[in-house]
């Protein structure tokens, strides 16, 4: 039987004052972020993605994931008669 992750209740935001310093587990943060629990953990492993390494335990702040948005975020194409300059 698959044991079903535990999610803590009334998780702040991580846009908010109080999520931008609060800690997340990866199943947490996939809530936020458009990646599994398990692709988050082996990114944060890897290195790919700003996480907070406890003693081999993976958390991630609101300002992790933050950054992390940023950095997967894709800015629209311009058309060279559009830019200016």
């Amino acid at each position: 039987m698959a044991r079903t992750p535990k999610i803590g209740e009334n998780l702040p935001a991580p846009q908010t004052v109080e999520g931008l310093l609060f800690h997340y587990q990866p199943t947490e943060a996939a809530l936020w972020l458009p990646f599994s629990a398990r692709t988050l953990a082996l990114k944060a492993f890897a290195r790919e993605i700003p996480h907070v390494n406890n003693g081999n335990k993976i958390w991630f702040s609101g300002l992790n994931i933050r950054e992390i948005t940023e950095q997967f975020t894709v800015q629209p194409f311009t058309r060279l008669s559009e830019r200016k300059g």
